[in-house]
């Protein structure tokens, strides 16, 4: 009997993934766009001959402006992610999805044509509006909980962080090149973000054709346009689960503050071009991938929720603020590898907690919340690092990882 529950298990659990394939194909080609922004943007800005800005400007300036370019696509997503979970309660998730993904993908035309004209104001435009299109995290989080015992959704949310990372892997390695005139003359910064805005249009096709809907009818719940733009609110007055909102947003807030800064620290410290900054975003993206192909669910199995997240967080926090100690550039392979590893542990866990605390009919909403929160601390996270980097652009990482420390600690004490 217990074989044929196992085999049972297996086969749904499959199942549930060849549905949800299509979904993690839109992740890894969003992400792949969206990693290109940190590859792209920070020697861009902060290189002196950049024609983005002005010339003369000072570094610490361009560190700024920097941090607030990375906190637009993000801040667009704070906005439209609780309203894109609503919504896709309310209709379902493949309406939600697809109208999101166009949008994003002509964006990515706008974007591109704004770096070759060199229009600051309207990148800066085009990356907010993209951001508040985005539905793409939450509507497969939202969808996973549909289809997926709350037993297994700790792996099938590794399954969206892995892709991310494969993005991440891919995105910088070859967009690195593709910006970089000296592989091909006509190759420009803008040259990458043509390359995804084809992609996007090819895998908008394509999910089209392929998704099936995962939000029948008599499941979805009646909502108002008006509660789907203050679904946020439920971070601060629902006295279950606002405690863990809050944990999440720390974590969040360390977690994607050192995938901003440590691209600074790496110009900043040790002079790094395009090229060669991205294959150390290349290699962060490595033990990420490699965590959520087997580590994630292993641990899953023997260790609790919250154990994960208390453990990972605080490991996350340390290994931040080891990676400044070091003088050595040899050194990074080991001490990024370490903080990537931690880090991706500590995302899925932080959603599988909030997942499993509420019912049904609440993921789309919760999970909205929870990515607003997540994309909230990433706009947060460039603001706050570009700040402190113009003070010295070691000290965001040491204070970011702190904050990790610190969310873990108030897991902890809960």
């Amino acid at each position: 009997m217990a074989q044929v529950n196992i085999a049972a298990e297996h086969d749904k659990s499959a199942t549930a993934f060849g549905s949800l394939f299509p979904l993690y194909v839109v992740i890894f080609f969003g992400f792949v766009g969206y990693s290109l922004m940190i590859t792209i943007f920070t020697p861009m800005f902060l290189k002196p001959e950049s024609a983005i800005l002005p010339a003369g400007v000072t570094s610490s300036y361009r560190t700024i402006v920097l941090g607030i370019v990375l906190g637009l696509y993000p801040a667009g997503q704070f906005i439209g992610s609780p309203v894109m979970g609503a919504l896709s309660d309310r209709y379902g998730r493949r309406p939600v999805l697809l109208i999101s993904l166009s949008v994003t993908t002509a964006c990515y035309a706008v974007i591109a044509a704004s770096l070759e004209a060199l229009s600051l104001a309207t990148l800066c435009a085009s990356l907010f509006i993209a951001g508040l299109a985005e539905a793409n995290i939450v509507t497969a989080q939202s969808a996973i909980a549909d289809v997926v015992a709350a037993a297994d959704r700790n792996r099938f949310f590794g399954y969206i962080y892995m892709c991310s990372s494969l993005a991440y892997i891919v995105g910088p390695l070859v967009g690195g090149k593709l910006a970089e005139p000296s592989v091909v003359g006509w190759f420009t910064y803008a040259t990458p973000f043509w390359v995804v805005f084809g992609l996007l249009v090819l895998t908008t096709l394509a999910t089209a054709l392929k998704f099936r809907e995962t939000n029948p009818p008599a499941r979805r719940r009646q909502i108002s346009y008006f509660e789907a733009f203050t679904n946020l609110a439920g971070v601060f007055t629902d006295r279950r689960i606002r405690l863990l909102y809050l944990i999440n947003f720390l974590l969040y807030l360390a977690i994607f503050g050192f995938f901003r800064c440590y691209p600074m620290y790496l110009v900043d410290e040790f002079h790094l071009g395009v090229s060669r900054e991205s294959e150390y975003i290349a290699w962060v993206g490595l033990p990420i991938v490699l965590a959520n192909l087997w580590l994630t669910g292993y641990l899953a199995k023997h260790f609790t929720t919250r154990s994960l997240t208390f453990w990972s967080g605080l490991l996350t926090g340390i290994f931040m603020i080891v990676v400044v100690v070091p003088p050595n550039r040899g050194a990074l392979w080991v001490t990024l590898f370490l903080t990537s590893l931690a880090l991706a542990i500590c995302l899925p866990s932080c959603a599988t907690m909030l997942s499993t605390s509420v019912g049904e009919a609440d993921q789309g909403r919760v999970m909205g919340n929870n990515q607003a929160l997540q994309v909230g601390a990433e706009s947060l996270s460039g603001l706050l690092g570009g700040l402190l980097a113009a003070i010295m652009v070691k000290l965001s990482l040491v204070v970011l990882g702190a904050v990790a420390i610190a969310a873990a600690g108030v897991l902890l004490l809960v």
